[in-house]
């Protein structure tokens, strides 16, 4: 090496690690912010039943019981029983429909697609919150589930029951509880 290369100050890391390493900074950053949520956990209040609480997910609010383990946001919610035989995982799609007629039209979609997986499939339109719904009521490897999709102003909810069968009387209580708690709130003006 001659003294010229010695001497030569070197570069300290070209333009796309740079733009790499911004890339990763933001990444961890908005892991960090995933992280802070889950921290919070999902939006619960006290229901009017003693040991329920009322748990959120978007505009979607619905009956669980509070000693179940619950996990998540303002966006997804889990929870799981303490005996970990019963779960209930409530989410809003992350897209958004031009209407209803759309997203329930995407929702019977997905749920036939899910369906193939499933034995003693019954699925059918219902009403979830005092909005058309539809509900499939399926089986799979000893355990028994329903699952809802529900639709407002192009916003689609879903939610899924799954319990080990046979239901225990908690379980089918939480079950039960689902459609006959759930309520949209309104939406904020602009």
């Amino acid at each position: 090496m001659n003294q010229s290369e010695r001497s030569a100050p070197r570069a300290r890391g070209r333009p796309g690690t740079r733009a790499a390493v911004a890339l990763a900074l933001a990444l961890a950053g908005c892991t960090l912010v995933h992280e802070r949520a889950q921290e919070r956990g999902p939006v619960s209040r006290p229901a009017g039943d003693e040991g329920m609480l009322l748990y959120t997910v978007g505009r979607l609010t619905f009956e669980a019981p509070a000693a179940w383990q619950a996990r998540g946001d303002d966006r997804h919610v889990l929870l799981v029983s303490v005996r970990d035989d019963a779960r209930i995982d409530a989410q809003v799609a992350d897209r958004a429909f031009k209407d209803d007629a759309e997203c329930l039209a995407q929702a019977e979609q997905a749920l036939a697609r899910g369906a193939e997986k499933l034995q003693n499939v019954r699925r059918h339109p219902t009403t979830l919150a005092g909005k058309k719904a539809l509900v499939q009521e399926a089986d799979q490897q000893g355990w028994h589930g329903w699952a809802w999709a529900v639709c407002d102003g192009g916003e689609q909810y879903r939610v899924f029951f799954t319990g080990r069968s046979p239901l225990g009387e908690e379980a089918l209580r939480a079950s039960r509880l689902i459609p006959s708690s759930s309520t949209l709130a309104g939406r904020p003006v602009s």
